[in-house]
């Protein structure tokens, strides 16, 4: 399986846009993993927006309402792998060793088809990952829409699925540590931009495996 690859550290990382972002994104996105995740990464590239063909756009969509409101409208919900393949090819394609991903559509898990409404999901055995912006902002919940509070949102949340495909799948269940696991918007804001203790600590563990 050419798609397949056991990563080296440090690495290269290419970050993927699906959808209308503001340019400036990127910078904060790469800022933020250089410091939680310090010399991991020989470079992080901005590998721009993507697209996909209307026959691929519409392939394996489902509709669900809105976090299960019957009183909301539906809508279409896309698979995680529709994204993966990808994924992988282009980080084939740009010799990267990992890719993370962020998309304002709706995401459900092609691992479990009965998990909608992604935050987000990491394919370990490839080395990418994908962020649903969706959910994350204000609007969705019919608030006030407020950027910064998004970007905080977003960040910790690409910044949650890199650290599985360094720290592998475990969430952590210290309530402040970016690897914990949300189940709703609370929970994203009630999470730190950080590596509690025990998650720092096995960032060392690898780093010392690797030696660098």
């Amino acid at each position: 399986d050419p798609g397949k690859k056991k990563t080296l550290y440090p690495c290269h990382l290419g970050i993927y846009f699906y959808g209308r972002f503001e340019e400036y994104l990127f910078e904060k996105i790469r800022d933020s993993i250089e410091h939680i995740f310090p010399e991991f990464f020989y470079s992080i590239v901005n590998l721009g927006n993507f697209d996909f063909s209307p026959k691929m756009f519409s392939k394996g969509t489902k509709q669900e309402f809105e976090d299960f409101d019957d009183t909301k409208k539906k809508v279409d919900l896309h698979p995680t792998n529709k994204f993966y393949q990808i994924l992988i090819n282009k980080r084939i394609e740009n010799r990267l060793d990992m890719i993370a991903a962020i998309t304002d559509l709706p995401l459900y898990s092609s691992i479990n088809s009965d998990i909608h409404f992604l935050f987000g999901e990491a394919n370990m055995k490839h080395e990418v990952c994908i962020v649903s912006s969706l959910k994350l902002k204000n609007e969705f919940y019919e608030k006030p829409k407020r950027k910064e509070l998004f970007e905080e949102r977003a960040i910790k949340e690409i910044l949650h699925e890199i650290g599985h495909l360094i720290l592998g799948f475990q969430h952590c269940n210290n309530e402040d540590c970016i690897m914990k696991f949300c189940k709703d918007i609370k929970d994203v804001d009630e999470k730190t931009i950080r590596l509690c203790k025990d998650c720092q600590n096995k960032l060392e563990i690898v780093r010392k495996n690797f030696n660098f």
